[in-house]
């Protein structure tokens, strides 16, 4: 069992110094499913265009974006769910003025 605030968790940076993950919940709390990331994304900043074999769970808590996924953009913004499959090509882009935050849920990485 985990209890813990967000703010409590060390946010690293991701993919250069304009994003930030933490681990809010992974392998190291003895989670056997699935791991929980809080993403942080500073306007004009995104993660990587890029491809996994996992799928993602995403939702958005503040500010506004765009998915590119497969070479489509779609508009996004607080409250959204979005599911991406496995062995797609996707970024998350903020193109507000403040910063983009969501919660991934991935399948627990072996």
């Amino acid at each position: 069992m985990k209890i813990v605030h967000f703010s409590e968790v060390k946010a690293e940076e991701a993919y250069g110094p304009k994003v930030r993950i933490r681990w809010l919940i992974s392998k190291f709390d003895g989670a056997p499913n699935f791991e929980m990331r809080h993403f942080e994304v500073d306007p004009g900043a995104s993660t990587p265009y890029h491809s996994h074999d996992w799928e993602h769970e995403v939702f958005v808590l503040e500010g506004d974006g765009v998915l590119r996924y497969e070479g489509r953009e779609y508009r996004f913004g607080p409250g959204y769910a979005i599911y991406i499959p496995p062995n797609k090509q996707h970024c998350f882009i903020n193109t507000g003025d403040k910063v983009l935050k969501f919660i991934c849920v991935i399948p627990k990485r072996k």
